[in-house]
């Protein structure tokens, strides 16, 4: 201690600028220092295990809800498009124009015609109601979730059946495809017949009647959601005009972009290409509470597990306060050989600082491990275990889905380097103001 003494008596006596090597000396024997000679190494390494725990789990958390949140995005967006064009108002002359201007706008994958109407499908044995949308084969066959089924792992796309005969025949044909819920629930398979009646009267010479028309299912597609599979049909975009009589018009254009995160900035630029009369609008219309539900598990969960990374540098605090108390001598020494208050409080924040941000550090290593390695310690855990902690039946993926966000990895990181140095302040602060005379007046 003396000659660690007479270092800080020269060091301010030179003059010694803030954060001078005098004071990281200190400080880092301060941390290396026993428990028999007054250091708290077993509280350091404690609060260092606590904050790379709380950073891990923040990073690990927070990745896996961006990894579902972009599978949710991904399966539900795989099929619904991201901006909608209300056509219904617009002269049918005009929606080919429409069409091209907005598959020419730079972002947009695609913009596809649909007519969409509501029937009751019967089968030999059994009936429920729909949502059917007529479209284009093509447009059907470039959809995401008609492709992801290329992935021999994926439990989305078509399931039974292929599009080799969708829209082949006079007026689109009679071909159609059913979500994997909607033939369940009616006991068909790939080429059964299912017989569709709508609820709008089309005349006839016996009167005003129902159409209803036999159809015979040629694939069954699963879209890994159960709103869109229990309830969806589609069929060729010619035969629902004729269907729906709709003649040559279209109910919807369906434009889909390149990023679905940028919808709402098309809104505008489609509407005024579009004109008054259609209504424009984007996904996040359709069930405003969803959407909003789920950026608010987002942020509360981002706020709850910051607060256990501050409770995890609350270790520091009660540590910092320990070693102040065992090294009163010290600094009571250092202060009559010269060192100034500053001096004192700098030493104590550099001890402080150093675990919170070296726990941080870890925290942020392991997090970043535990994310790029998530599927070979999810087959651990199922191999060790015996049992399928991951039921693909289930959730519709074939891995625990988890992607790194790099904008969050910085906010923690941050977070956690400036929650340990803040909670350092309080018993550096007290260190600072300790008196030398009441120090060593019993030593």
């Amino acid at each position: 201690m003396t000659e660690a003494g007479g270092e800080a008596g020269s060091a301010s006596a030179g003059g010694a600028r803030p954060f001078s090597p005098y004071e990281f000396l200190l400080a880092f024997r301060y941390l290396r220092a026993r428990r028999k000679h007054g250091g708290v190494a077993l509280i350091a390494w404690i609060s260092f295990g606590g904050i790379a725990l709380a950073v891990t789990g923040l990073i690990a958390v927070m990745s896996i809800m961006n990894g579902f949140r972009a599978e949710l995005f991904n399966q539900l967006l795989g099929f619904q498009p991201h901006v909608y064009v209300d056509t219904r108002e617009i002269d049918p002359g005009e929606i080919d124009r429409l069409l091209t201007e907005i598959e020419a706008m730079t972002g947009v994958k695609s913009a596809d015609p649909v007519v969409s109407g509501q029937v009751m499908a019967t089968s030999d044995r059994y009936e429920t109601f729909l949502q059917v949308l007529a479209v284009r084969p093509e447009d059907l066959a470039r959809m995401d979730v008609v492709q992801s089924g290329d992935d021999p792992r994926s439990l989305t796309g078509l399931q039974f059946g292929d599009l080799s005969e969708f829209g082949e025949g006079r007026n689109g044909g009679d071909v159609i495809v059913l979500g994997t819920g909607v033939a369940q629930r009616l006991g068909v398979s790939v080429g059964d017949r299912v017989t569709f009646l709508s609820a709008r009267a089309a005349p006839s010479a016996f009167g005003a009647r129902p159409q209803q028309k036999a159809y015979y299912v040629g694939a069954i597609l699963a879209a890994g959601v159960s709103t869109i599979d229990n309830s969806l049909a589609f069929m060729p975009l010619e035969q629902g005009q004729l269907f729906f009589l709709r003649g040559d018009t279209v109910d919807l254009i369906q434009v889909r972009l390149d990023d679905p995160d940028q919808a709402p900035l098309f809104v505008e630029t489609i509407r005024a290409i579009a004109g008054f009369n259609a209504t424009v609008y984007d996904y996040t219309r359709l069930d405003p509470a969803f959407f909003n539900a789920l950026q608010f598990e987002r942020t509360a969960m981002r706020l709850i597990l910051s607060i256990v990374v501050a409770i995890a540098a609350m270790n520091i605090i009660s540590g910092l306060v320990m070693l102040v108390k065992n090294k009163s001598r010290d600094i009571a020494i250092l202060r009559t050989m010269g060192a100034t208050r500053a001096s004192i409080m700098r030493v104590f924040l550099i001890v402080g600082a150093s675990i919170g941000m070296a726990g941080t550090f870890a925290g942020l290593m392991l997090g970043i491990l535990f994310v790029t390695f998530i599927g070979p310690i999810q087959d651990f855990i199922t191999w060790t275990t015996g049992a399928q902690v991951w039921d693909p039946s289930v959730y519709y993926l074939y891995r625990i889905p988890a992607q790194l966000d790099w904008g969050e990895v910085v906010f923690i990181t941050v977070f956690g380097f400036a929650i340990s140095l803040l909670v350092t302040i309080p018993p550096a602060w007290r260190a600072a103001r300790l008196d030398p005379v009441e120090a060593l007046r019993y030593e």
